[in-house]
């Protein structure tokens, strides 16, 4: 059983990560009666792997040392208590977790230099084409190397519920961002900031 899934793909070499999900509960495996509770919009997949290299489904992900999976599962968890959300109900939820770009490296700037041989057409995760209860976005500041990736997310959002945490004011948001703003990363970010907000989209969509 395992609580973060996601699907692998090798791109010139380049390892990219699609369709990452963040079960509150750990699963045997996917099923089409999984329940998606929103998103969470990130920079770029870190250093986690796959748990299988041969595997082209979704599959366990093997975390390493990345923090950002189960610090956004922690959060989700205490907001779901504190909206007096009884998980034990529904064991199948999860958190979609979308990225700027998906090519994984735990170096931002690593990260930016490899994906560029693939511009304009990146490649992007099919999830990003769902409706989401509400978005979380947690991409960090103004980057000249990120803040074009912003750009698909702010044109067309899939959500009419948005929440962020800005860095510059220190106060919780709820309307979608702008490229220079500073949507503080979860890692970092004190769960009593945040959490409380995340507790009202959930009441939202109840």
């Amino acid at each position: 059983m395992n609580h973060y899934w996601a699907r692998f793909e090798k791109h010139n070499k380049d390892l990219f990560r699609f369709d990452t999900r963040v079960y509150l509960r750990p699963i045997d495996k996917p099923c089409k009666e999984d329940i998606c509770i929103g998103a969470i919009i990130g920079k770029n997949p870190g250093s986690a792997q796959p748990s299988d290299f041969k595997n082209a489904t979704l599959q366990p992900i093997n975390l390493g040392n990345d923090k950002f999976l189960p610090i956004a599962r922690n959060i989700m968890i205490k907001a779901h208590e504190k909206a007096g959300i009884n998980l034990d109900n529904c064991p199948n939820k999860y958190i979609q977790i979308l990225n700027l770009f998906y090519l994984c490296d735990n170096t931002l700037k690593d990260a930016i230099t490899k994906i560029k041989p693939f511009l304009p057409d990146h490649p992007i995760c099919c999830s990003e084409n769902k409706k989401f209860n509400f978005i979380f976005y947690s991409w960090g500041g103004s980057n000249a190397g990120i803040n074009t990736f912003k750009n698909r997310f702010l044109d067309k959002p899939k959500t009419n519920r948005h929440i962020w945490y800005d860095k510059n004011c220190n106060k919780v948001k709820y309307v979608i961002p702008q490229i220079d703003d500073f949507a503080k990363h979860l890692i970092g970010l004190s769960h009593d900031a945040i959490v409380h907000g995340i507790t009202k989209k959930l009441k939202e969509t109840q």
